[in-house]
Formats: C-alpha cells, sequence, structure tokens
C-alpha cells in the first residue's frame, strides 16, 4: 500500500471516488472500493471519513464548486454586448453541458441520498450556484416591470427548474423528439424560457 502524506489521503480518497463513481456509478461506491482504488489501506479513509456519506459529501461539495465555476465563466466570458436574456442563455447551455460531461458526478450533486443534503458546506455551495444561475434573473424582471419580490423568486425557480429539466432529460435520454440532441450540438437550453416568459425590444 502507498503510504500517503496527511494531506495527500484526503486527496486521494476524493480522486479514487469520483474515479469509482465515473465507472460503475453511485451504488458501485464503497469506502473499501474507493481505498482500494487509492492504494490505501481499507481502514485509512477513517482518518478523513468516518463513513461513505462523509466522502461523497466532500465529493459534492468540490462538484457544486466546479459547477458554479463554470455557469460564472459563461456570463464572463460571453460577449459584453449580449443581453441578459442570452446571457441566461449562455448560463443554461453550461448547466447542460456540465451534466452531459460529469453525468454521474451530476447525479451525485442532485439525485442521490448519500451525500448529507444538510451539511452546511454543502447546502452553502449548493446555495451559490443556484445564486451564479440566477443572478441575471433580477434584471431581466426589472427590465419587464416585474419588481415584487415573490414574482422575482417565481422568475428565478421557473429559470432554473427549466434548465433542470433540460438537462435531466438530457441524461435519462426520454426526450423523443430531439431536443435533447439539438441541446448537445449546441442550441441554447434557455430559448424555450426566452420565448415564453421574457422578450427584450
Amino acid at each position: 500500500m502507498n503510504d500517503y502524506h496527511h494531506g495527500d489521503l484526503r486527496k486521494a480518497l476524493l480522486e479514487a471516488a469520483h474515479e469509482v463513481l465515473n465507472e460503475k456509478g453511485i451504488h458501485g461506491l464503497s469506502l473499501r472500493g474507493c481505498a482500494a482504488r487509492a492504494g490505501v489501506s481499507h481502514a485509512a479513509p477513517s482518518h478523513h471519513f468516518k463513513s461513505l456519506s462523509g466522502l461523497l459529501t466532500e465529493l459534492a461539495v468540490i462538484a457544486f464548486g466546479d459547477f458554479t465555476a463554470a455557469l460564472r465563466r459563461a456570463y464572463d466570458e460571453g460577449d459584453v454586448k449580449s443581453s441578459l436574456q442570452q446571457r441566461l442563455q449562455s448560463a443554461g447551455d453550461a448547466y447542460v453541458q456540465f451534466a452531459l460531461g460529469e453525468p454521474e458526478l451530476f447525479k451525485l450533486m442532485f439525485s442521490s441520498p448519500l451525500p448529507d443534503h444538510k451539511n452546511e458546506r454543502l447546502c452553502e455551495v449548493s446555495a451559490q450556484a443556484y445564486a451564479e444561475l440566477t443572478r441575471v434573473v433580477k434584471p431581466l424582471c426589472d427590465l419587464h416591470g416585474i419588481t415584487d419580490k415573490a414574482s422575482v423568486e417565481q422568475a428565478e425557480i421557473l429559470a432554473w427548474s427549466t434548465i433542470h429539466g433540460y438537462a435531466h432529460l438530457s441524461l435519462k435520454q426520454m426526450d423523443t423528439h430531439g431536443v435533447c440532441e439539438d441541446m448537445r450540438a449546441g442550441m441554447p437550453p434557455m430559448a424555450i424560457l426566452g420565448s415564453l416568459f421574457w422578450r427584450e425590444e
């Protein structure tokens, strides 16, 4: 077995968990399996993670950080002359592409009961991702005279649920009309929301 230094063991276990997750899916994960992949004894994970849930909670925390960074890049690296709606479409596309690029990780983040979703850090980073995704929704609402807090919050939920629904359908391959295939080719996933809810003059 490899003799990892204290700081290296944590990183090695997280990398191993990510690898096993990609290969075997959520139900193929175990602490012993992750320890074996990392090249350490089956007791080694206990130095950092008391359970599989603890390991996967930390993996989800890291994943949400990467996810939020991808959404931020989509907003910040776009054309500065883009409309607010176009910027939201870009962020929506980044959301879906993250799901397609990391399908098992995405399921872990949003669908699996294994991470501790009441964990303070996980709650914080997931909230940051939501805030990043919806950061132009209030300016869009302002643009169209929607100013009351409840309506803005409903618009944020509408934006998130539309994008997340596209991502979920893409992963499940439940679409029968070619929509998901179009998305893989780069169709802005917010186009339907834009046509139904907001139109910029």
